[in-house]
């Protein structure tokens, strides 16, 4: 492990204090968390950005929003029954 040191506001130093808490005072626990997850959302965010740019996706995504404006729509509660699931 490497140690750093790094400056903070109060709001944050609280919030990490509270999180901590929770987590044995472990705030080195809280923070290396907090940058695993901003990461893995950083990359999903990539994943959505390249996915909006496919030719299939945007045709998709704009009949989508077509159908949700012109109220083509229909409220899930009130969709089709759920399928059966496939025994193999």
């Amino acid at each position: 492990m490497k140690r750093v040191q790094f400056t903070i506001d109060d709001a944050t130093s609280r919030l990490l204090d509270s999180l901590a808490k929770q987590r044995a005072g472990n705030r080195s626990f809280v923070v290396r968390e907090a940058v695993r997850r901003m990461a893995d959302q950083e990359g999903f965010e990539e994943y959505l950005d390249w996915l909006e740019q496919q030719p299939r996706v945007r045709v998709s995504l704009k009949r989508g929003l077509a159908d949700v404006r012109s109220g083509r729509v229909v409220a899930s509660a009130k969709g089709h029954a759920p399928r059966k699931p496939k025994h193999w």
